[in-house]
C-alpha cells in the first residue's frame, strides 16, 4: 500500500464511526464501495469476507439495529436467504453421487398422487409427469413462485405475517397451487422458482431418510466446521437476539422463517459462508471431482435476456467466470462467490432487503455487465 493510500485509510477508519474491521485490512476502495453504499440504503449494516489464497480480509460498516443503535460487526448472523439454495444443491448431488437419485429422477417417483401434481397444470394438460430434479434445481420447472405471486414485496410481507409463522411443506405448496397453472412447459425456459426447491428439501427427506436441516447439518455443516450457521426454524431465542434487525426500504421487518424452509431460511456469518464456498470449489464437499465439474458446466440458462454473463445452473450462479449465489428475505441481502482462476473468494451480507448484494459484489470484483445479449443466446449458457 502505498504511504497516499495509507493516508486514505486511516482518514476513512476516522471518518466512519460504525466500523468494524478484522484480519488483514481491506483496501481503501473497497471500504469506501461499502461505506458509500451503506450510507445510500440509510446507514445499513453490511458484512463483507474476502480471501485472496491464504489471506482473510473482513469488514462491517454501517448500523445493524438503527432503533437500539447497534453497530455492525462481522461475526453476526444473519439470514442468507436463497443461498440455502447451495446447501440443498450439494446435498442433492451427493444423493446421486449415493446412487439415491439422479437429475433425471421425475417427480412422481415421489408423488404418484398427491395433489401438488396440480403444479404442472398448463393449457389444459399436466406435465408433472415429466419435470425431473434437475428442472427444479435449475429453475426450468415452470411451476408457480409462491414467494413472487404478488409482485409487490411490501404486499407480501403484510399478508404472510398475518398468517402467521408456522409454514408446513403443504401450506407452502398449497399458496403455489392457488395461483392458477404452469408458466410454461416443464424444460421449456428459466423462471426463478423458490417453491421447486421447497419440493427439494422435501425430497432429500424421502430420499436420505432425514430431514433436509439434519442431513445439511450433518454431511456439510459438521464436515466443514461450520459452527455459526444455523436453521431459521430451530434458532434459540439466544441466537435469535444476535441477528441484526432486517430492514425493507428503512422499515423493520421480520420474515417467518418457516415461509422460507428449504428455499431460504438458513442463517449464517461472512466467514462461515466464505468457507462454504471455498471448501465448494475445491471439491471438498463430493467425493468425485466429476461432480463438481457437472456443476460448473452443466444446465446453466441466462438469467436475463440481456445480460450475457450472468447465468443459473443446477442450484449455483455464474456471475463472469466466478461461481456463487445471492439471497433476498424480506430484510436482508446476501451474496457469496469464488473466482477460481484468481483464488479468491467473497461473502456478503446486507441488513436491507431493497439493495442488491449481486451488483455490490461485482463492483468489489471488477465484473461489469455484460449486455445486449445476441439472440442465439437468449435461451442458454452452457
Amino acid at each position: 500500500m502505498s504511504t497516499a493510500s495509507k493516508v486514505i485509510f486511516f482518514i476513512l477508519l476516522f471518518l466512519i464511526s460504525a466500523i468494524d474491521i478484522h484480519a488483514a485490512p481491506p483496501e481503501p476502495k473497497t471500504i469506501k464501495t461499502l461505506t458509500d453504499y451503506s450510507r445510500e440504503l440509510g446507514s445499513a449494516a453490511i458484512f463483507l469476507e474476502t480471501a485472496f489464497g491464504n489471506e482473510q480480509q473482513q469488514i462491517a460498516v454501517g448500523i445493524a439495529n438503527k432503533q437500539k443503535k447497534i453497530k455492525a460487526h462481522v461475526q453476526a448472523p444473519f439470514p442468507i436467504g436463497s443461498t440455502t439454495k447451495v446447501f440443498v444443491g450439494v446435498a442433492l448431488f451427493q444423493l446421486i453421487e449415493s446412487g439415491k437419485l439422479s437429475l433425471d429422477t421425475t417427480l412422481n417417483t415421489f408423488y404418484p398422487e398427491e395433489q401438488i401434481r396440480q403444479l404442472a397444470n398448463y393449457q389444459g394438460k399436466n406435465y408433472f409427469d415429466e419435470v425431473t430434479v434437475g428442472m427444479l434445481m435449475q429453475h426450468t420447472s415452470g411451476f408457480i413462485d409462491y414467494l413472487n405471486i404478488y409482485k409487490d414485496p411490501a404486499k407480501a410481507l403484510d399478508i404472510y405475517t398475518k398468517n402467521g409463522d408456522h409454514y408446513r411443506f403443504e401450506n407452502i405448496i398449497g399458496l403455489a397451487e392457488k395461483f392458477g397453472d404452469a408458466h410454461f412447459k416443464p424444460g421449456a425456459k428459466f423462471s426463478y422458482c423458490n417453491t421447486g426447491y421447497i419440493i427439494l428439501g422435501d425430497i432429500i427427506q424421502k430420499v436420505s431418510g432425514e430431514d433436509w436441516r439434519d442431513y445439511v447439518q450433518t454431511h456439510i455443516l459438521d464436515i466443514l466446521g461450520m459452527k455459526h450457521t444455523y436453521f431459521g426454524t430451530r434458532l434459540s431465542q439466544e441466537l435469535q437476539a444476535q441477528i441484526p434487525q432486517g430492514y425493507f426500504a428503512g422499515k423493520p421487518v421480520s420474515m417467518p422463517f418457516s415461509l422460507a424452509s428449504s428455499a431460504g431460511e438458513m442463517v449464517s456469518t461472512v466467514d462461515d459462508l466464505r468457507i462454504f464456498i471455498d471448501a465448494w470449489g475445491s471439491s471438498k464437499l463430493y467425493k468425485d471431482p466429476k461432480t463438481l465439474k457437472q456443476q460448473m458446466t452443466k444446465g446453466f440458462h441466462l438469467m436475463s435476456s440481456i445480460v450475457s454473463n450472468i447465468s443459473y445452473g443446477y442450484s449455483i450462479m455464474k456471475i463472469g467466470n466466478s461461481f456463487g449465489h445471492g439471497g433476498q428475505t424480506f430484510g436482508f441481502q446476501s451474496f457469496m462467490a469464488t473466482d477460481l482462476d484468481n483464488n479468491k473468494s467473497y461473502a456478503l451480507g446486507i441488513n436491507e432487503a431493497k439493495s442488491d448484494a449481486m451488483a455490490l459484489y461485482m463492483n468489489i470484483a471488477g465484473i461489469h455487465y455484460a449486455f445486449d445479449v445476441p439472440s442465439s443466446k437468449k435461451k442458454h449458457a452452457d
